[in-house]
């Protein structure tokens, strides 16, 4: 009877090197060549231990002990593997198993998925700014021609598209938008159907957060990856979804604007994959994208919560002293030579950062920006000095440093800090800025 214990944690051995089968996809179909290569294969099952634990057994009198693999960790994407049985056994067949899962990790190499192509929409969120601009909010810019970004192409739909969207603090005040839709093409990588939409969605988001940086715009999905069939038409997937959205046509109310240029920076198109380089960036990327969108909504406890975590994903840290140093080094660095000290910059970088604001929004759940109060405006300026307005506009500060540092560290321009440093003279003077900071 084959021992279907779990092995203990001292008996896994690596099997898969770590990003050679880094999803659940890779995974699978590296799966189905171990099941290949197990001599008269027997069966295949799962436990309910931690972790991702499979266990595979053999009819052949030569492999009477059961294989165990392990996908990945929160550490790692390699594959272990351990054998369970009498002890005897055990040493004696773990070489033949060796065999097996060295044979398999060959033909999997030598296996690579099939590239599918998909295609998604992408469209200005409509949240964003709606408290900022009247009833009527137009994003008149769109591409005058399509741009590649790593695997994938976009390109701006000619059609004008409106839609209703009521004030996201008050559902009694109608408000529109109007824009120019993107239609986003690529191809995503998947021995199943599953994994290449998993790709596709991944490289969407990547995308999304990479145009939130260099457009100071969140991106939501107008519809979502749509794995296409060779007979499919990217044309009859648009057509699809604007004949969807113009029963929420407002056009009578927000019609097209003449069309702006949509300028995306050459350094965007290596952007790509040197923000792939390495797990911090889309770290980064990702927590920059979330803490836009908190912000430009208003909630702002939680997006200087993440815009701190960018800081500490691009430093590889979790200690506020080392973020604190790494933003302090990056104002030095970008200021003009001799116009800013270190004790400077390190006191700049403490007091944007707000490191004890987070961590009661973190610990305790204290809100310290507009959302403390639902959204709702006073209209008029506090006697205590309208901490909550000041919080905005440090997180607002906050969100410019994050986007400097991100646009240098993807290789684009150095931005010179002095408008940051400039607002942050005038909050700590106590002058009033009328309308909320529009990000840049």
């Amino acid at each position: 009877m084959p021992d279907h214990e779990p092995p203990e944690a001292s008996s896994w051995e690596q099997a898969v090197p770590p990003d050679i089968a880094a999803t659940g996809d890779h995974a699978n179909w590296y799966f189905h060549h171990v099941r290949r290569r197990i001599p008269h294969y027997a069966g295949q099952g799962s436990h309910s231990v931690p972790g991702n634990v499979s266990f595979f057994t053999s009819a052949d009198p030569a492999l009477t002990t059961t294989l165990w693999l392990r996908v990945g960790s929160q550490k790692s994407t390699s594959i272990s593997f351990a054998v369970t049985g009498p002890n005897d056994l055990v040493h004696e067949e773990k070489p033949r198993w060796r065999a097996v899962l060295a044979s398999a990790l060959q033909e999997f190499r030598s296996d690579p998925p099939q590239e599918r192509p998909w295609a998604a929409i992408l469209v200005p969120k409509a949240a964003q700014h709606a408290r900022w601009y009247g009833r009527f909010r137009a994003w008149p810019d769109r591409l005058s021609e399509p741009v590649r970004i790593g695997p994938i192409t976009l390109t701006s739909v000619p059609t004008w598209v409106s839609q209703p969207h009521p004030h996201p603090d008050d559902m009694s005040v109608a408000l529109g938008v109007g824009y120019w839709p993107l239609l986003v093409t690529g191809t995503a990588p998947g021995y199943y159907r599953a994994g290449a939409l998993q790709a596709a969605a991944r490289d969407l988001l990547h995308l999304q957060w990479l145009l939130t940086v260099v457009t100071a715009r969140s991106w939501q999905r107008g519809r979502q990856p749509h794995l296409m069939e060779p007979d499919d038409e990217a044309e009859d997937f648009l057509a699809h979804w604007l004949e969807g959205m113009s029963g929420w046509s407002i056009g009578e109310h927000l019609p097209a604007p003449d069309p702006t240029a949509l300028e995306l920076p050459g350094w965007l198109l290596g952007a790509w994959s040197k923000s792939l380089a390495s797990r911090r960036y889309p770290h980064a990327l990702s927590a920059y994208g979330r803490a836009f969108e908190h912000f430009t909504e208003e909630s702002t406890s939680d997006a200087g919560a993440r815009f701190a975590a960018v800081i500490e994903a691009l430093s590889g840290t979790r200690t506020p002293t080392d973020a604190e140093k790494t933003a302090a080094r990056h104002l030095l660095s970008a200021a003009a030579p001799g116009t800013l000290a270190e004790a400077e910059a390190m006191g700049a970088a403490k007091e944007i950062l707000m490191y004890s604001i987070r961590s009661e929004t973190v610990h305790t759940g204290r809100l310290h920006g507009p959302e403390s109060l639902g959204g709702q405006s006073l209209g008029m300026v506090s006697a205590d000095g309208d901490p909550s307005r000041i919080h905005h506009m440090m997180t607002g500060n906050l969100q410019h440093l994050c986007r400097n540092i991100l646009v240098e560290e993807l290789g684009g321009p150095v931005h010179d800090p002095e408008p940051i440093l400039r607002e942050l003279n005038d909050i700590r003077s106590g002058v009033i800025v009328l309308g909320p900071p529009i990000p840049r």
